[in-house]
């Protein structure tokens, strides 16, 4: 059986209703962003149309829906979103719910976080997508959370949770962070062992080393493509062998921003907004040079030695990220935001996962501040006229380039 490249719709829920001077007057989207430019009047339904907006992709036919975490910012709305993924259980029917992920060091106890799952994984009849993240800076500083203790604290809830959902209760577990006399969560999750569990990283050894002992799939979480997809895939492919695995296209996952319009012409002129209020606001004290940034200070985020050194030897200071794209040439060149017409857009990602050999694609169809009716209508051109192509090619070249992925995928579904 052929398996083409997994499709899915992620929704960041940016704020959309900034003023106009707001990157003249402020210093960072994050974090120390007034919440008084909050308006609830416009913002009234704002998530309630996203949440619509990702219901569509359940009836275009996506393999699913994605969801993350994040606080106190306009890049996305959603401090808790496992509330959004209970209100897709019940508009939807068939497409997975991917929720990448919770950030477990700023949850008081994880089995709360187990048990959540493993409601909405009843009330989804067994679509959930569980995905665990330590947070990356600027949460340390958002819930002050102790950075020297996190990756350590995180590793041990990711094993709380696993052994919740797998060991018979009522059991001990004796964790340094998580000591619990009584783990006996009610109800279980309906699928077995236990729902797919994916974890984001920024290609850090040790994420993908802890993934790989544990045979959970990884997301490369970076906004940056072309060779550097490649680059990651390599790595994760190298732990996976040490530790007695096989990398195939289905371990891992990736992040790209998409719009589709009839011309490539049309889908500039329609994305054009949408998309550098995106990079210039909702960017800005993240993955743009001006402006305060917070993802980073004196250990933080907490990293082993021989993760910083790697970071140091691929980081040059000043050098430009993608908030800091000034024209459409720019962004073309940086490859992670593709804009153009189905054919334009088909040939893009397909050059992208042939170089890369991913099979989860997570893109973003909603940016910035656009239309409504641009992103609904953006996601059906790429459920119409762009997936029926790449799920055809992808399937095809999957099956030559690892013929033992069935195999491996039957022994560990994931």
């Amino acid at each position: 059986m052929e398996r083409p490249v997994q499709l899915f719709a992620w929704h960041f829920m940016s704020y959309p209703y900034l003023p106009p001077d707001f990157d003249e007057k402020y210093d960072s989207g994050w974090i120390t962003v007034p919440n008084t430019l909050w308006d609830p009047v416009r913002s009234k339904g704002l998530l309630r149309e996203y949440i619509d907006q990702l219901a569509q992709a359940d009836v275009l036919g996506f393999d699913g829906m994605v969801l993350n975490e994040h606080h106190q910012n306009i890049y996305g709305l959603m401090p808790a979103p496992n509330l959004i993924a209970a209100a897709l259980t019940q508009c939807t029917t068939r497409a997975k719910i991917i929720v990448l992920a919770n950030l477990l060091p700023l949850h008081m106890n994880p089995l709360r976080v187990a048990e959540e799952y493993a409601m909405l994984d009843n009330m989804s009849d067994g679509r959930v997508v569980a995905g665990f993240a330590p947070g990356a800076g600027q949460e340390t500083f958002n819930y002050d959370t102790p950075a020297a203790i996190q990756r350590e604290q995180f590793w041990e809830a990711v094993d709380l949770i696993h052994a919740a959902w797998t060991r018979g209760g009522p059991f001990a577990f004796e964790g340094k962070h998580y000591p619990m006399r009584y783990v006996n969560p009610w109800p279980q999750p309906t699928q077995t062992p236990h729902p797919p569990i994916w974890i984001p990283g920024s290609r850090s050894r040790e994420t993908m080393a802890q993934v790989a002992k544990r045979g959970y799939s990884y997301f490369l979480s970076s906004r940056q493509h072309g060779a550097e997809l490649a680059k990651g895939r390599v790595q994760f492919a190298k732990v996976l062998e040490e530790h007695g695995e096989t990398y195939h296209p289905f371990r891992m996952g990736i992040l790209m921003s998409v719009y589709v319009a009839e011309t490539d012409e049309q889908a500039q002129q329609e994305s054009q907004e949408g998309i550098f209020y995106f990079i210039k606001n909702c960017f800005k004290g993240h993955l743009r040079q001006e402006g305060r940034s917070m993802t980073a200070g004196p250990g933080i985020p907490n990293m082993t030695t021989a993760d910083f050194r790697q970071y140091l030897q691929h980081s040059t200071p000043g050098q430009p990220m993608l908030g800091d794209v000034k024209d459409w040439e720019e962004l073309r060149k940086a490859q992670s935001i593709l804009v153009g017409s189905p054919e334009t857009v088909y040939r893009a990602i397909l050059e992208l996962v042939q170089e890369a050999k991913v099979g989860n694609l997570l893109i973003q169809f909603h940016i910035g501040n656009m239309k409504a009716e641009h992103a609904r209508k953006s996601m059906k051109l790429f459920a119409e006229h762009v997936a029926p192509r790449l799920r055809a090619e992808t399937a095809k070249m999957f099956a030559q380039d690892f013929p033992d992925m069935e195999r491996k995928l039957a022994e560990a579904p994931l």
